[in-house]
């Protein structure tokens, strides 16, 4: 029988394969860039052949390592699993849910109490922000997430796609007969960290209007959706805004969407770790967040921008 090599050599193998980054991997595993270059140089040697190619800025795979990866990062997974299949699955507990701070306030936090009504002992946690979490060195058991769905090696569920459109107050409505009214009206924009021109601005809402939109200039712009949504419904102006966003404004009245028109934007999913998918707290609460993006669906709002 082979003599298997020591587990911390073959750990730092697995989490450079994934990085391909000695750096980055000494970061997850709480060691440093030298300890992890040691390790893998030892399994080297006793594996008799050369798992990586040392480039100057990057690090690749040898034809023998790219053939070794796959059963080493499949051999973690199945630790992990089983591990996990050892621990209490209990419902009571704490659940911790990565999300955008827009998507937080104003979709998800007005329809948490029914969770918490019909799972009373479990305790949810929220961290808001627009940075992608790192299920292995943080506590977040499910996040939430704003793209297109690509997301490796991860249990993935659609919730809701999101559309943007304008939004104002109801007294502001009643100026604006047609999208060609919007040139004499105060523009609100939303830009957030990252913008870029492939996200949805008001040149390209008013291009897909048929709208010239050589002179379009918002007046103001801000890097927090709440605050436009919050402009435009004190009636200082015509806010741009993701339609999930402003859902709970326009079921109140508080605002309105005084077109149809409005343009495709990303999708919101529902994101774990494969091996977490399983654990009772993560499975009620998928359960019970698709239900809720059924119901909404459903709704006034939902009928009107996102029946799908």
């Amino acid at each position: 029988m082979a003599k298997i090599p020591s587990l911390k050599s073959i750990q730092a193998f697995e989490a450079a394969c994934r990085h391909l980054s000695f750096k980055d991997a000494a970061d997850e595993l709480c060691v440093t860039p030298t300890a992890i270059s040691h390790q893998i140089k030892s399994l080297e040697d006793q594996l008799g052949v050369p798992l990586f190619h040392r480039l100057t800025r990057a690090l690749k795979l040898t034809e023998d390592g790219a053939n070794y990866a796959p059963h080493i990062i499949e051999a973690f997974k199945n630790i992990e699993a089983a591990s996990l299949a050892l621990e209490e699955d209990d419902l009571a507990g704490t659940l911790t849910i990565s999300t955008t701070g827009s998507f937080a306030a104003n979709w998800l936090s007005p329809r948490l109490r029914g969770f918490y009504e019909k799972y009373p002992d479990i305790s949810v946690r929220v961290l808001s922000s627009d940075q992608l979490v790192d299920f292995k060195s943080s506590d977040v058991d499910v996040a939430i997430r704003y793209g297109f769905g690509d997301y490796p090696d991860s249990n993935v569920a659609w919730v809701l796609n999101d559309w943007v459109a304008p939004v104002c107050s109801v007294e502001k409505a009643k100026s604006l007969g047609s999208p060609e009214d919007l040139r004499k009206s105060r523009l609100i924009e939303y830009q957030w960290s990252g913008f870029s021109d492939a996200d949805p601005s008001w040149e390209r809402w008013m291009d897909a209007a048929g709208l010239q939109t050589s002179d379009v200039e918002p007046y103001v712009t801000y890097s927090e959706e709440h605050i436009c949504l919050l402009t435009a419904s004190d009636g200082h102006g015509v806010a741009l805004v993701s339609l999930l966003a402003a859902a709970r404004f326009l079921e109140r009245n508080m605002l309105v969407a005084p077109f149809d028109a409005a343009l495709k934007n990303k999708s919101y999913f529902l994101v774990c770790p494969e091996t977490y998918a399983n654990r009772a707290r993560v499975r009620v609460f998928r359960e019970w967040l698709l239900d809720q993006a059924d119901e909404f669906r459903d709704s006034v709002v939902g009928q009107r921008f996102f029946e799908e």
